[in-house]
């Protein structure tokens, strides 16, 4: 390997170390199945088991029976993307505001000066 390909490769772990951490991609040391139960989705999320149940809906859970006691399950891709879109839309709502007045009302607040094309020299 050459400098330029370690360089490269300590970059690329670098940028999935940090993917991981915002939880945007699953850790390596996860060895969890596509189908996931209660107990695994509230590990996953850092969430209660009696919180996974009241978000089963959101969730995307399906039943494995029918019945009032069938067991739930979850899909493990379905439940990174919730988490995805979840950190997204919360990233995008945490944007600094803008300082001050609206750029609009701002500019119907100013005086402008009057604009005349015919006056104006060419």
């Amino acid at each position: 390997m050459t400098a330029t390909d370690i360089e490269i490769r300590a970059l690329a772990e670098a940028v999935v170390d940090v993917l991981e951490e915002r939880g945007l991609l699953p850790r390596r040391e996860e060895s969890l199945g596509r189908v996931l139960n209660v107990a695994d989705v509230a590990r996953l999320l850092g969430r209660s088991r009696g919180w996974v149940y009241e978000h089963s809906a959101e969730l995307g859970a399906f039943r494995y029976a029918s019945g009032p006691k069938a067991r739930i399950g979850f899909d493990r891709e379905a439940i990174e993307r919730w988490k995805r879109d979840r950190r997204t839309r919360k990233a995008a709502t945490t944007a600094a505001p803008a300082r001050g007045r609206p750029r609009m009302a701002a500019a119907a607040a100013a005086d402008l000066i009057p604009y005349e094309p015919a006056l104006c020299p060419a």
